[in-house]
């Protein structure tokens, strides 16, 4: 091609700028992207292998401290001057347990390092800092659905004493059942004995808890949490057969508008965010309650239009949730409908 002379390219791709590092237990997961174009702006036309570097410590790596190597593979054919797909790659270190029986506040760093076929790089990775702090083991757990919510509790957990800069904590997890999608519901301070009451639950749902042990370091002017090991799941599904709350404050109030007698029935409301109406019941004189309404009563007040002059009645009234489940009947409160002058 016309023009001025080029150099051949060296062929060193330029250093990785993505890489990212999680911790859970001893297992730590590096990701990163492999780079397409070289430090002289062409394409990369082949990476043998990536070294993962690890240096004990906080200081920043001058040199690749090479605890493996990982092969990238062919790359896939590509046309001349095309740009091919971005390549993820991933790899697992497993920490030395001598690193936080060493130092439990310390850390390590990751980077790694893309060499050409030369044997050759443009340097290393960005940095990341992981902590070699200690996790504890989980408890197991168990599980009891109440009115109030799920119980998640332990028993004889084993709870060592956390060294200096470090805190562990017990982490509560929910997930749909079968999703292996857990949310982190609290983190509770871990103890031989306890318990967690989840409020959050949808009723008539299959979930899986399980709890995970987290190590806080606060060391270095660095704050971190680190994720141990899971617990077993437990699976428990969460049947409604918890009646509302019965009913309080029921007044009654006998009125006539015109000709036409009625009494007014009002009580407070119940609070329960499953709560579908209430039912409302009457006597005569002493005799066997019968519900007036045929339908139910949405809100906490009702008017009884058949009632008779110079008879006493009785009501009380129960509330009902949306699964059916009722309440008992609240206390009694008496009207007499007097005889007209």
């Amino acid at each position: 091609m016309p023009g001025a002379p080029q150099l051949p390219s060296l062929q060193l791709a330029r250093p990785v700028e993505d890489l990212t590092a999680s911790r859970k237990g001893n297992k730590v997961q590096l990701d990163w992207t492999l780079p397409r174009k070289n430090t002289d702006r062409t394409l990369v036309k082949a990476i043998p292998e990536s070294r993962i570097c690890r240096h004990d410590g906080t200081a920043l790596m001058s040199g690749c401290s090479a605890v493996a190597t990982v092969q990238n593979g062919k790359p896939e054919e590509k046309r001349k001057n095309e740009q091919g797909p971005a390549v993820r790659m991933k790899y697992i270190d497993r920490l030395p347990v001598e690193l936080g029986e060493k130092d439990p506040a310390g850390f390590v760093r990751y980077a790694v390092e893309t060499m050409n076929s030369r044997d050759r790089s443009a340097g290393l990775s960005n940095q990341v800092l992981i902590p070699v702090a200690p996790t504890i083991a989980p408890p197991e757990i168990s599980l009891k659905v109440e009115a109030d919510g799920v119980v998640v509790s332990w028993e004889n957990a084993e709870v060592p004493a956390p060294p200096k800069g470090l805190a562990f904590r017990y982490r509560i997890m929910r997930s749909p059942q079968g999703a292996n999608a857990y949310i982190a519901l609290a983190d509770v301070e871990p103890a031989p004995d306890g318990s967690y009451l989840d409020k959050t639950f949808a009723w008539e749902t299959k979930y899986d808890y399980r709890i995970t042990s987290v190590t806080l370091v606060n060391a270095q002017g660095v704050n971190m949490a680190v994720e141990g090991d899971d617990s077993k799941p437990i699976e428990t599904f969460t049947r409604d057969i918890f009646p509302p709350a019965e009913p309080t404050g029921l007044q009654a109030v006998f009125s006539s508008v015109g000709q036409k007698p009625f009494v007014d029935l009002s009580w407070a409301p119940n609070l329960e965010g499953d709560l579908a109406g209430y039912n409302v019941f009457r006597s005569v004189d002493g005799g066997e309650p019968q519900k007036l309404n045929q339908k139910l009563v949405p809100v906490p007040s009702f008017r009884d239009e058949t009632v008779v002059l110079g008879k006493t009645y009785q009501y009380s009234v129960s509330a009902v949730d949306l699964r059916g489940n009722q309440s008992p009947r609240s206390s009694e409160t008496t009207e007499a409908v007097p005889l007209k002058e």
